[in-house]
C-alpha cells in the first residue's frame, strides 16, 4: 500500500483558523453523510486539546453553517454542508485517508493510502492547482505495510517512550489539576526537560492516532 503524508491548508474549514489563532490542536475525522431538507451534509467528530480548547469549542458553537450536535468533554460531533467540505471536493475512489487529520497551527496534516502511487500524485496536484483556495506541500510519500486494525494502541510503541509514558500516567501528569509538573518529572526520571518533553509528544500522537482510527 501506498501511503502519503500532506500538510494542507484550504479556504471554508471552521477547524483550520482556530489552530491559527488560538493555542488549540484538534483531530478529525469524518463519520458520515446524509441529507437534510435535500441538502448533502457530512458529520464530523473533532477532539480538542491545550490552553484555548474551551475558547475553540465555543467558537464552534457560533460558526456559522456548522452544527454542533453533541459535546462530550473535549470532543464535539458537527455536522456541515458537503459542498463546504473540502474533502468532497477532490477526493474519489482512488484514495482515503488513514487515520484522523491534524489540525495544528493553521494547518492539516493528512495521512492518505492508495494501492497505486500515481492516484496520489493525482490527489496532490488536484489540490494544487486550486490557487487561492488552497495550499498543499507533500512531506513524504511511501510504499509500506498497512496495519488498518490495531487493538492495541501501544503495540508500535516500546522502549523509553512507553516507559516514560506510563511513569507521567502514574505520577498523575495527566490528571487535572496535575499533580506533578513535567519538569519535577524529570527530575525524577533523571532525563532532560527538553527530552521528555518531545518524547511524551511523541508518544501522546501516537497513541491518539491510534485511538483515532477506531473512531
Amino acid at each position: 500500500m501506498w501511503v502519503a503524508e500532506f500538510k494542507v491548508w484550504h479556504e471554508g474549514s471552521p477547524l483550520l483558523p482556530l489552530s491559527e489563532r488560538l493555542d488549540v490542536h484538534a483531530y478529525s475525522t469524518y463519520l458520515n453523510s446524509f441529507k437534510e431538507r435535500g441538502k448533502a451534509k457530512v458529520m464530523r467528530l473533532a477532539v480538542f486539546w491545550g490552553k484555548d480548547k474551551e475558547k475553540a469549542i465555543q467558537a464552534m458553537y457560533a460558526h456559522p453553517g456548522t452544527e454542533v450536535i453533541s459535546r462530550e468533554g473535549d470532543q464535539l460531533v458537527f455536522s456541515q454542508k458537503a459542498i463546504r467540505s473540502f474533502h468532497t471536493i477532490v477526493s474519489d475512489k482512488t484514495a482515503f485517508f488513514l487515520g484522523p487529520i491534524l489540525e495544528e497551527k493553521g494547518f492539516q496534516w493528512w495521512k492518505v493510502g492508495s494501492n497505486q502511487k500515481e492516484n496520489l500524485i493525482h490527489l496532490f496536484r488536484r489540490i494544487k492547482k486550486l490557487k487561492g483556495y488552497a495550499k498543499v506541500e507533500l512531506v513524504r510519500i511511501k510504499n509500506q505495510k498497512l496495519q488498518t486494525l490495531s487493538f492495541n494502541p501501544f503495540s508500535e510503541l516500546q522502549g523509553k517512550d512507553l516507559e516514560w509514558w506510563k511513569a507521567a500516567l502514574r505520577e498523575g501528569y495527566y490528571e487535572y489539576p496535575r499533580k506533578i509538573s513535567l519538569k519535577q518529572l524529570g527530575e525524577k526520571l533523571g532525563v532532560p526537560f527538553s527530552t521528555l518533553k518531545d518524547r511524551l509528544r511523541k508518544a501522546e500522537l501516537h497513541i491518539m492516532k491510534k485511538a483515532g482510527q477506531g473512531l
